[in-house]
């Protein structure tokens, strides 16, 4: 395996006469790019497996990661089977229904289109056990996630989760007019309804290699702030859960510390993160990421707005006012982002109106009904 740099450059502080002034190192204008693996083989029963492909940056860097794309991504097994991805979007490569054989391994082999070749290790398919329970309790002014589950024949030992959250939200106010063709008709579409999800960020492992059972009992997912948006209405998490190698699980561990447990010139120095990739075009460069194998257990989880303590939720709509104009005002734009909410009462021929931040809801989210959500 290779040795990669850090991917995080420490900013060093030097006390020079009372100022503070930041040491810059070398890695933050690094001229090389070095290549980026996001992958796992999914051998569940007709599901897709994902390849993302992409180039580190500079720490100065305002603009999004570059994406490797054009690339021939395909997954080999230890018994001659092939199987190659399609590009799809920029630099995500996918294929569903790869059926894992027993005590098969898999590695993944990457051209890129300027011809250079990277091919990672021989991994296990782990199938992960499913998620027994997930748990949720108020601790002081939000709400816990966790995570249960266990093995009973002991050969698991090393967890990974990853999570999507989904919440439903209201604009500050409801719309039921819009203007169409220069005119004013009742709206069609519903914008005053809408659903936004983010995806975790955080590295979260856990093992039982110490414990005399294979069993996972409350481990922290995920702490929601009672006052955000997403315990407003009705809040939903999706967890998946990944089975590990032991090399595996310390490549994650020692890519959370280094991401993740930056502190001060006095904590330990993160160490460097060892991936199971590497160039054969040239065994010199770095890449980061790890490529593993298995099956992946999920569970979801509701919690409604009536189940909490009562919490001043943040909207993020507090500043939002409403204004009045005339049907003609409206017909003719001359306030632009003022969006017809209802007649106003005491005034014939004339509409509440709104800012459209105020009123379009799918400026943060979506219209689009999750599927599974049930009402």
């Amino acid at each position: 395996m290779k040795q990669t740099p850090k991917l995080l450059s420490w900013l060093l502080l030097a006390l020079v006469g009372g100022c503070v002034d930041p040491y810059r190192p070398p890695e933050i204008s690094a001229p090389n790019t070095y290549l980026v693996v996001d992958g796992f083989l999914n051998t569940g029963q007709g599901e897709t497996t994902t390849i993302k492909l992409s180039r580190t940056q500079n720490l100065t860097d305002a603009k999004a990661p570059l994406l490797e794309t054009k690339a021939t991504v395909t997954i080999e097994s230890d018994r001659s089977l092939k199987y190659t991805l399609r590009e799809g979007s920029s630099g995500v490569y996918s294929i569903s229904g790869v059926q894992a054989q027993p005590g098969e391994k898999y590695r993944l082999r990457i051209k890129t289109a300027k011809g250079l070749e990277y091919l990672s290790e021989l991994v296990p398919v782990k199938q992960s056990p499913p998620i027994d329970s997930l748990n949720w309790k108020v601790e002081g002014q939000g709400v816990r996630i966790s995570v249960n589950t266990h093995d009973n024949t002991d050969k698991t030992r090393y967890y990974r989760w990853e999570f999507e959250e989904t919440w439903e939200f209201n604009s500050a106010f409801y719309s039921g007019f819009e203007v169409k063709n220069k005119q004013l008709t009742l709206r069609q579409d519903d914008i005053f309804r809408c659903w936004s999800s983010v995806r975790s960020r955080p590295i979260l492992i856990a093992s039982s290699a110490k414990l005399s059972k294979d069993v996972i009992s409350q481990n922290p997912i995920v702490f929601v702030d009672g006052h955000s948006a997403k315990l407003g209405i009705r809040y939903s998490i999706l967890v998946k859960q990944y089975a590990l190698t032991p090399e595996a699980h310390l490549y994650w561990e020692q890519l959370s510390k280094t991401t993740e447990s930056i502190g001060t010139l006095f904590d330990p120095q993160p160490s460097q993160v060892t991936g199971n990739i590497q160039c054969i075009t040239n065994p010199n460069e770095p890449v980061l990421g790890y490529f593993s194998a298995g099956t992946i257990a999920t569970r979801r989880l509701f919690i409604r707005r009536f189940q909490l303590p009562y919490w001043v939720v943040n909207t993020g709509y507090e500043s939002c006012i409403m204004d009045t104009l005339t049907t003609k005002e409206l017909i003719d734009n001359k306030y632009p982002g003022q969006i017809p909410l209802r007649e106003a009462d005491l005034l014939p021929g004339q509409y509440e109106t709104g800012d459209v931040n105020c009123v379009d809801c799918r400026l943060r989210g979506t219209n689009v009904k999750p599927a599974f959500w049930d009402n």
